[in-house]
């Protein structure tokens, strides 16, 4: 099948796909990433998803993973106008992928701090991580950037979490994401770099993952729909009218 065939977007294609790495690959955690040491332990594989617009997909695929007794990082929001980590619903989804095993990140939008720079970034992380450790309970233990910028690709270094594009993780590893749907270096288990056996750094967004096959388009349209109808649900019982 071709890289970005929709095939390769199912559920049943992603266990094939994290099963093949876990065979292939050590699968580590971006603390342990930062501290490599040991040259010799390779390859390497990080597992990460960043959730940009809803948690629902997220908790489906971190469920499929605890089933596979995989764990991979979730980098979460404090500022999504999409979703809401701190509401009754979004927290149970969240502890629910704490529980399941997996590693607690912050998914940070710099472009939320107008006045962000090298000096003051690691304030504006802590205190939104201070936010989320302080409600889950939970330590979090990396940091990845939304939409990075110059600041955020130039190798910029946090005082105590990894951030996912600091040098280590660009230099030791390399990068494979299924940004906007598709994987723009082409599928991860068809390239060289896994035929190789190289460190692999994987970056998926739950929401371009279905059951059936469907488009980048098809997967948004869908989520709008989802959108829709959880909003109308909860303003008519806000309103304590049942429609």
């Amino acid at each position: 099948m071709a890289s970005n065939s929709r095939e390769n977007f199912t559920y049943s294609y992603y266990e094939d796909f994290v099963c093949r790495m876990r065979e292939a690959y050590h699968l580590i955690t971006f603390q342990e990433g930062k501290s490599i040491v040991d040259k010799a332990r390779r390859p390497l594989l990080i597992l990460r998803h960043d959730i940009d617009l809803e948690l629902e997909s997220a908790l489906t695929l971190a469920l499929m993973e605890r089933d596979l007794e995989i764990s991979a990082t979730y980098f979460f929001m404090v500022s999504c106008p999409l979703y809401n980590v701190f509401s009754g619903n979004g927290a149970e989804k969240v502890s629910q992928i704490l529980a399941a095993g997996h590693h607690f990140g912050l998914h940070f939008d710099c472009a939320i701090y107008p006045d962000l720079s090298v000096n003051n970034i690691d304030y504006y992380v802590s205190r939104e991580c201070q936010l989320l450790e302080g409600f889950f309970g939970h330590p979090i233990e990396a940091v990845s950037f939304h939409r990075p910028g110059s600041l955020e690709l130039s190798g910029v270094t946090l005082a105590k979490l990894p951030n996912s594009y600091e040098m280590v993780f660009r230099e030791e590893f390399e990068y494979f994401s299924d940004s906007r749907g598709n994987w723009a270096r082409g599928n991860p288990l068809e390239s060289r770099e896994f035929a190789t056996r190289k460190n692999l750094h994987i970056l998926t967004h739950p929401l371009w993952w279905n059951v059936e096959p469907k488009t980048p388009l098809e997967c948004l349209t869908d989520f709008i729909h989802r959108m829709v109808d959880r909003n109308e649900a909860y303003v008519y019982s806000v309103g304590g009218i049942r429609g």
